[in-house]
């Protein structure tokens, strides 16, 4: 595995893999009815309803961009588990390309539209009067950082298991047969471990924006 997109063997190609995959399963994978297919819809079918939950909404169009946006990031992050392949959502120059317009987009539509609402949301119910100067700076500031705050929270959620996995791979190299197979073992709970956090990390991260969403009445 590899923290840097031009340092392991595929190099510059790593991320053209993205596109070269993303191109190849709309050619062949929609052709027929298959197992994964099945399994994919029913994980679609899942995720937008718990979308439609969080924005309070029944409306069909709302929940769509954040599964575009979860199945992306899904398919980021699954990349990393395979050899010799850069993990593009464990930089956070991408999640800030991501996470960067979405926030902006709903602070700008939330604040042009929704002013006095928006207002509201600085001053949490029972604050102290006495406390609201206070809270308003607290708030601004926690809203102003949220885009980056999503960004650090997926890239270090990615970088902490790989990490760990290429300092394990890194002791094999003069260990014994015993330890090299206790190793082994280890690296593959942890990377099914990787394999659930790939699908959580891209959860959370889009149902946060989810509740972006709802303080901007975007949806």
């Amino acid at each position: 595995m590899s923290f840097d997109p031009k340092s392991s063997i595929l190099g510059e190609m790593n991320w053209s893999i993205m596109i070269l995959a993303t191109f190849f399963m709309f050619l062949s994978f929609w052709k027929k009815p298959s197992r994964i297919k099945t399994i994919l819809l029913s994980l679609i079918s899942q995720i937008s309803e718990q979308f439609k939950i969080a924005l309070k909404s029944n409306k069909d169009s709302s929940e769509g961009i954040f599964i575009a946006l979860f199945l992306m990031i899904l398919f980021l992050n699954l990349m990393g588990l395979f050899p010799n392949i850069f993990t593009p959502s464990s930089h956070i120059t991408l999640n800030m390309i991501i996470s960067f317009p979405l926030w902006m987009g709903f602070m700008a539509f939330g604040w042009t539209k929704f002013t006095n609402k928006m207002l509201s949301h600085l001053v949490p119910n029972g604050t102290p009067t006495a406390l609201i100067s206070f809270m308003v700076l607290i708030e601004m500031i926690s809203n102003l950082i949220r885009s980056l705050t999503l960004s650090i929270r997926l890239m270090a959620n990615m970088v902490s298991g790989h990490l760990l996995l290429t300092l394990m791979g890194n002791l094999m190299e003069n260990s014994s047969i015993i330890m090299v197979m206790i190793l082994t073992l280890v690296q593959s709970i942890l990377s099914s471990l990787e394999l659930g956090v790939a699908f959580i990390q891209a959860y959370v991260f889009c149902m946060l924006l989810t509740l972006y969403s709802n303080d901007s009445d975007f949806n």
